[in-house]
């Protein structure tokens, strides 16, 4: 089959040319036809019958617009699409729905998010997210967007240039306390000091952005996360507590707020493992992890037995430090109760739970999910806005915001009816948008992308990088993936295994290299096909006779090189 392009399929291909350049360029049309009669034994893509440099250029610009115009200008490590680290043994993930349904529904509400709430900033400093009519942005939607970006990669081609955008904006905004962090909000009505989850988003951002596209361009996203992780760990972390203090503006013995005084949903353990893995600091930030867990616990245990429900806000007491929910404490009244911050807690801890497979983490979102499923029988749509910890509803309506973080949580249960729940939460939530602001959207967005299997921790991903050719992801190099080679050839970079930031036949000479059939791969190998061919000839086309050169002397005849010498003119 390889090398059985014959004259006729030269014709075919050059008559299309000819077509297209009739189109483009009517003035051309008395030139001759190429005909391509040479193509499997000649470097040469085509010999004209009447050459001319202009003839040449002309084809070379018709190739070019036509199989490279949509290639994304960089490559990424772990696009969108494909889960990139395993959930832990028995996760649950919505059945109702092909792995193909689930990315196009996180794919689409991504384009929502981004046309809503993304935008440049006027000021000339990169990107922002907005985060209502006003066009204010917070650190924390900041943040939310950085890490959103930065796991789409592969989906959308702009994601590098609005995550540098993102960061510029963030650089351009600092805290006039630690500069490391940013101004919680943006113009500033009440003080340019941090916001501790907004900086810790904009971290673990920066090392999704680290595997994602490397430190070696522009930005040195390895060394911007460390920056900004010294800047959490000095400034926002309680020194004797371990806990995350509200910001850098808080002094950690001060008499209302200190590092005694926290928000249940800046408990992010999942980023704080990272963190250490990405510092070398893992004995630390594991103590902010497990100070974290015991004032979850805490509460879990003393204040909402019966629902496993944290508090907005939470301050530790007495000569003995016991959590206790803190109403009034910056807010306002639902401070001790289960809000608009504590909202997230079942997200932030499901993550944790679903990627870091901890046993504590595990049992204290199961509790509170077996709440949420049995307090509703099952129906989504009896979440209410709000609660207080022992399960009585603040308000008769629903808000999205509530509903989507349970869907990770449910991830967690074991079982039909906790299969059934996570199918129900998740048919409630992947088409439901906030249209007021920002936020519910994007922690919704972010839940989508836990529950579909594409939310990932970077330094668990770097850690164990995936074999040379294994294009889908499933640590294999098979004919599964020469099928996406084939695919993505001059049209994405999903298939590029050597960061050139194309696919192309280079990265075919690397499958091939990497190539270990399995039983059941070995009948998946998809017969090289005569589109293939030619477009491994295009390859030739783009490069040079080195370039020819390169690959083995069965493919040469192939893709179209010469093994050795021209045919006569």
């Amino acid at each position: 089959m390889w090398p059985a392009i014959e004259t006729w399929h030269g014709r075919l291909v050059g008559e299309t040319f000819a077509r297209t350049k009739r189109l483009l360029y009517p003035e051309s049309t008395h030139r001759k036809l190429f005909i391509m009669s040479s193509l499997p034994r000649t470097c040469d893509f085509a010999r004209p019958l009447h050459s001319s440099r202009r003839d040449l250029l002309d084809v070379a610009f018709l190739v070019g617009s036509t199989f490279f115009a949509a290639t994304p200008a960089y490559a990424q490590q772990f696009p969108f699409g494909a889960q990139h680290q395993a959930y832990r043994a028995g996760t649950l993930t919505p059945s109702n729905y092909t792995r193909t349904q689930l990315n196009q529904h996180v794919a689409d509400y991504y384009g929502v998010w981004k046309g809503r709430w993304l935008a440049a900033d006027p000021g000339g400093n990169g990107w922002r997210v907005k985060s209502d009519a006003s066009g204010r942005t917070v650190s924390e939607g900041q943040g939310y967007g950085m890490v959103i970006v930065a796991a789409m990669a592969g989906h959308d081609p702009q994601a590098k240039t609005i995550f540098d955008g993102l960061w510029q904006f963030r650089l351009a905004h600092p805290s006039s306390i630690d500069n490391r962090l940013m101004d919680w909000e943006v113009p500033n009505t009440d003080g340019n000091d941090s916001a501790f989850d907004g900086d810790a988003d904009i971290a673990y951002g920066l090392l999704m952005a680290h595997a994602q596209w490397g430190s070696a361009g522009t930005v040195d996203y390895l060394s911007a996360a460390k920056n900004v992780i010294a800047g959490i760990r000095a400034s926002t972390i309680g020194p004797q507590s371990k806990l995350p203090m509200l910001g850098d503006w808080v002094s950690p013995n001060g008499s209302t707020y200190s590092q005694w005084t926290t928000r249940s949903s800046d408990f992010m353990p999942g980023h704080f493992r990272a963190y250490g893995a990405a510092t070398g600091d893992a004995p630390f930030w594991n103590s902010v992890v497990t100070a974290t867990q015991n004032v979850v616990t805490d509460i879990q245990s003393n204040e909402s037995a019966a629902t496993g429900l944290l508090p907005d806000f939470i301050k530790l007491v007495g000569a003995s430090r016991d959590p206790q929910p803190a109403p009034n404490l910056l807010e306002g009244a639902n401070d001790g109760n289960y809000w608009y911050n504590a909202g997230r807690d079942p997200w932030r801890l499901g993550v944790d739970a679903i990627l870091n497979n901890d046993p504590v983490t595990i049992a204290q979102v199961q509790k509170l999910s077996d709440w949420a499923r049995t307090s509703t029988g099952g129906d989504p749509n009896k979440v209410r806005g709000g609660y207080k910890l022992d399960g009585t509803q603040l308000n008769s309506w629903q808000d999205i915001f509530f509903i989507a973080p349970l869907s990770v949580a449910a991830m967690t249960g074991e079982g039909a009816v906790d299969q059934q729940w996570l199918n129900s939460l998740y048919n409630r939530v992947y088409q439901s948008h906030n249209t007021g602001d920002y936020y519910g959207d994007a922690v919704t967005l972010q839940s989508l992308l836990a529950v579909t299997g594409n939310f990932w921790d970077p330094t668990a991903v770097i850690a164990a990088p995936k074999p040379l050719g294994d294009f889908d992801n499933d640590g294999d190099v098979d004919g599964t993936d020469l099928g996406r080679w084939r695919n993505s050839f001059g049209v994405n970079n999903q298939a590029d295994a050597d960061e050139d930031g194309d696919s192309d036949g280079d990265d075919f000479l690397i499958w091939q290299r990497g190539f270990q059939p399995s039983p059941s791969a070995t009948s998946a190998v998809p017969e090289p096909t005569l589109a293939t061919l030619f477009l491994s000839g295009l390859t030739v086309v783009a490069g040079s006779r080195a370039h020819c050169r390169a690959f083995s002397p069965w493919l040469r005849q192939g893709v179209g090189c010469h093994t050795g010498k021209r045919r006569p003119a």
